[in-house]
């Protein structure tokens, strides 16, 4: 019989043959870190606690912090010190009038984003150390594109704002004395909103440019994201138990979303938010057939492989990394969807696809739905926004767009516009004269 081998976990034998098992990190984890894990004597317990130590391993490789008891305590004085402190009064704190977060799910996430880069620039250093001069050499060196060795813009500007808001809780604290905040004018203008969208040569170029790499999921993933407007943490968090019937009770629409089966078939979920003070939105979205069919097409493969694993995965997702067969964790998801987009841009030369991201799909199918002429409320009904929100939304996800402007001022107009003619020669060609 084949002898189980798990990375990290060793067994040690007494005199009496006695086994105690221990999860024992290599140099590189303990420098990071990483302590040794005392597993009992029982092995299968043991192999079961050296998979979840080393599940926690792979998440913290990919982005996700380091478990609490294993992070080490920052030297006292230090950046990192600040940032712990902030970290346990203001990222993670309660506000005693509310009994609720300071701070939003989706604004603690941004706010750890740039406390990371600001750990890996200064973290080890003396609070001291952070002067004007280096937080202005801090922004030359980030604000660049990223082609250029920076992270962008709009990170930078993100960046430099936390780290500002870091030094005014210092100065609250008395770490630093008043007016002394190092950040408090770093001379870059905040950048313009986004009012990127994906155009259809875009598609075409991700899909092509995904398949290509080995990532068809990925093709799915935008198919999915343009045609229900849902953030990608519930996207890859969609599981075989959210493919659910749904009921329609008007007829034609019935008919447009019934499958071979007779029956509709769609995406039940309890929507992500990015607030904490909104409710939770159940949401049921019907698919299309074709649609519906790629989707169940995903699930037959992905449990397939699920139930061939060792140990076997019993709860199947639709979207997973296509080299692995694991579920994605977010941050992995958004590196392979970046990775998609580059090979997109080698090979067709479409550069602007590099200001893409994920988001600007959400804003994409906005965009479209205001074209058609939707009303505020039925664009509410596919994105889960609240009626209370939707002019917000509106605002955020719907730029002002030449299309929608051009047929408001033609709906002004006293008599219709007349059908273009063809052009000669271009019988059934499709082609119009401008």
């Amino acid at each position: 019989m084949a002898q189980i081998r798990i990375p990290c976990l060793v067994g040690k034998t007494n005199k009496a043959g006695v086994t105690s098992w221990y999860w024992q990190p290599s140099a590189t984890l303990a420098r990071a870190g990483w302590k040794p894990l005392s597993l009992g004597k029982d092995e299968g317990a043991a192999i079961a606690g050296a998979r979840t130590r080393n599940a926690e391993v792979a998440a913290w490789k990919s982005g996700a912090p380091m478990p609490g008891a294993i992070k080490p305590k920052p030297q006292g004085g230090t950046v990192n010190a600040l940032i712990d402190r902030y970290r346990r009064d203001v990222i993670e704190g309660i506000n005693p009038a509310t009994g609720k977060a300071r701070l939003k799910p989706k604004t603690a996430e941004t706010y750890e984003i740039a406390l990371r880069r600001i750990e890996a620039w200064a973290g080890k250093h003396p609070v001291a150390y952070i002067t004007p001069a280096r937080v202005r050499a801090l922004r030359d060196a980030t604000a660049k594109p990223v082609d250029q060795g920076g992270i962008g813009h709009a990170p930078a500007f993100n960046m430099l704002k936390i780290l500002r808001q870091l030094f005014a809780f210092a100065e609250r604290v008395d770490i630093i004395p008043p007016g002394a905040n190092p950040a408090r004018s770093f001379d870059l203008g905040a950048p313009a909103p986004r009012r990127h969208v994906w155009e259809a040569e875009d598609e075409g170029c991700f899909i092509t440019a995904a398949y290509a790499l080995g990532l068809p999921g990925m093709a799915l993933a935008m198919e999915l994201a343009l045609y229900t407007a849902q953030r990608e943490g519930d996207l890859i968090a969609f599981n075989e138990h959210q493919l659910q019937s749904i009921e329609l009770h008007d007829a034609p629409v019935r008919a447009r979303f019934t499958g071979p089966d007779g029956e509709v078939m769609g995406w039940v979920m309890h929507q992500q938010k990015t607030s904490s003070d909104e409710a939770v939105t159940s949401m049921e979205i019907p698919f299309d057939p074709k649609l519906r069919a790629k989707v169940e097409t995903a699930i037959r493969t992905n449990r397939a492989r699920d139930r061939a694993a060792d140990p076997q995965r019993l709860l199947t997702y639709v979207l997973v990394d296509d080299r692995t067969g694991l579920p994605w964790k977010k941050r992995p998801f958004i590196q392979a969807w970046r990775d998609v987009i580059e090979h997109a841009v080698k090979t067709t030369g479409r550069t602007q696809m590099r200001d893409l991201v994920w988001h600007d799909l959400r804003r994409t199918r906005v965009v479209r739905l205001r074209r058609r002429g939707m009303i505020p409320a039925m664009i509410a009904s596919i994105t889960g926004h609240s009626l209370q929100s939707i002019n917000m939304m509106l605002k955020v996800y719907g730029p002002v767009d030449p299309t929608m402007t051009a047929a408001a001022i033609a709906s002004t107009f006293d008599t219709p516009a007349k059908p273009a003619r063809k052009t000669k020669g271009a019988k059934g060609s499709g082609l119009q004269s401008s």
